[in-house]
């Protein structure tokens, strides 16, 4: 089974520090043209999905245009987009997760695209995707936590990889669930 990692896309990131607005737009746009260049990465590679650790969107509040000309890209990639919030697009209240305008361009552009907004396991046919989304920009807590606890792992697959989808940094990755 393969895969595709990703993380940190930031669509809309704004680049204030390019001067000039012709390349600050040609930088945007790269961004874009990187996730179809994802997409060949995918098919070529014949990978099952396309994960992305957070920070898909620069902010919890992308703008429409951003957010139609990123679900564009994604819808072509051509296999599933599994995403968690990070601390650029966390899922807090509100945020573009949540919003109408990201949903009905997500269902009409990125049907393959899965925001996963809660700390529970994902079963796919060639993998388990055990996600850690950010509800705020800051967390105090880790969280990984859910995933020390011996109810996560019940009832899930044994024969399938578990795959952690987090953002940031974890505080410990050891146990006796590290295998």
């Amino acid at each position: 089974m393969k895969f595709i990692h990703t993380a940190d896309w930031q669509i809309g990131k704004p680049f204030a520090g390019i001067g000039d607005a012709h390349k600050r737009s040609l930088v945007q746009q790269e961004r874009i043209e990187a996730i179809k260049r994802i997409g060949g990465v995918a098919q070529e590679n014949g990978a099952a999905f396309v994960l992305v650790a957070g920070d898909l969107f620069d902010s919890p509040s992308a703008d429409k245009a951003t957010v139609s000309a990123a679900c564009s890209a994604i819808g072509q990639i051509g296999v599933p987009v599994l995403a968690i919030p990070g601390n650029h697009d966390h899922a807090g209240p509100g945020s573009v997760w949540e919003q109408a305008f990201f949903q009905r361009e997500r269902d009409a552009l990125a049907p393959n695209l899965r925001v996963l907004l809660e700390a529970a396991p994902v079963e796919l046919d060639s993998a388990v995707i055990l996600p850690c989304p950010l509800l705020r920009r800051a967390v105090m807590a880790d969280p990984t936590d859910w995933l020390r606890t011996p109810e996560t792992f019940a009832g899930l697959s044994s024969d399938k990889p578990r795959i952690v989808l987090a953002h940031g940094s974890t505080q410990t990755f050891s146990g006796q669930w590290a295998d």
